[in-house]
């Protein structure tokens, strides 16, 4: 007769268990879930393009941002004995002055070159790159080029 008494504390003692690892499950997934949500914020980068960066004004400074576009020509004057760059980017919705130090100088780096910036707006309106990516030309343009 004893073993019948034993198990209606037994199954009362699983469904306990159950429900602590249920606990102990939802709380890893929800501790995961927010180390993924904070991860992705602060790492993101947005991609902008000059004309929607001049026209956010003041709300760029505190937000690292990327945005594209082309050297203008007769604009790069390397300052610091060559170790900071200031240039023009321009794309089709307007100009943007650019500052750039502590960092390599890609080789294809020049006038009319599409290049890649990643920074923050500075005080003076200066965008004040920590990344300077310069696109190589496609060898299929260059060759759809001499085709012509």
């Amino acid at each position: 007769m004893q073993p019948a008494l034993a198990s209606p504390s037994a199954g009362a003692s699983s469904s306990g268990r159950r429900l602590k690892l249920l606990i102990a499950g939802g709380s890893i997934a929800l501790g995961i879930c927010y180390l993924v949500v904070t991860a992705l914020q602060t790492s993101t980068v947005y991609y902008i393009t000059v004309g929607e960066l001049r026209a956010r004004g003041s709300a760029n400074q505190s937000q690292q941002v990327r945005v594209a576009g082309d050297v203008v020509p007769g604009s790069v004057e390397r300052i610091d004995a060559g170790l900071a760059l200031r240039f023009l980017v321009q794309d089709g919705s307007g100009e943007m002055p650019v500052y750039y130090k502590g960092g390599p100088v890609p080789d294809i780096f020049g006038e009319q070159v599409q290049v890649v910036v990643e920074g923050k707006v500075g005080p003076d309106g200066t965008f004040q790159a920590s990344t300077l990516l310069a696109k190589c030309p496609s060898k299929f343009e260059t060759d759809a080029a001499a085709g012509a």
